[in-house]
Formats: C-alpha cells, sequence, structure tokens
C-alpha cells in the first residue's frame, strides 16, 4: 500500500507556493526535535530499530504506534514486543 501511495503522490502535479503556505498555516510550525523521545525497540520478526515518538508518551507502543515496518525484513506490521528508552537523546 505504501509503494501505491508513493506513486499516486509523483503522479501529483506540484503545488503552488500558495496552497503550500495555506497547508502549513493548517498544520502548524513542525514539533522540534526535543518534542521526541528515542527508543529502542525489538519486534515481532526479531529486529531491533531506533525510533522517536513524542515525549508525551509514556512507551513507544500502544495506539496507532504499536507497530514499525521492519526496514530488515520488510514485515509490515511488524508489532513492537520490547522497547527501552535511548538516555540523553531528544
Amino acid at each position: 500500500m505504501a509503494d501505491w501511495v508513493q506513486r499516486q503522490v509523483a503522479k501529483a502535479p506540484p503545488w503552488s507556493d500558495e496552497k503550500f503556505r495555506a497547508m502549513q498555516e493548517l498544520l502548524g510550525p513542525p514539533p522540534r526535535p526535543a518534542e521526541f523521545v528515542r527508543w529502542r525497540v525489538r519486534l515481532y520478526c526479531g529486529h531491533v530499530r531506533d525510533v522517536r515518538r513524542s515525549r508525551g508518551q509514556e512507551r513507544p507502543a500502544g495506539g496507532i504506534t504499536d507497530h514499525e515496518r521492519c526496514r530488515e525484513c520488510g514485515l509490515d506490521p511488524s508489532v513492537i514486543v520490547a522497547f527501552e528508552p535511548l538516555v540523553g537523546d531528544g
């Protein structure tokens, strides 16, 4: 599905500066890096990767973020089965 979405977006005409500014206004400013926490997660497939989550989340798994696409084996979704915060990184 992600590949299909990327192909569709690639076909879309470029946005005008006016439309781009309107979308930026709608979405607001991008989050600052300090608003994120880095976690090391182990996926169901057994691979480990680092992810960023909003500082407001107590854990990286849960809600809409309880899974990740594994970049190593391609399993999508691969459920997060274990995690630990990476101290000192924002």
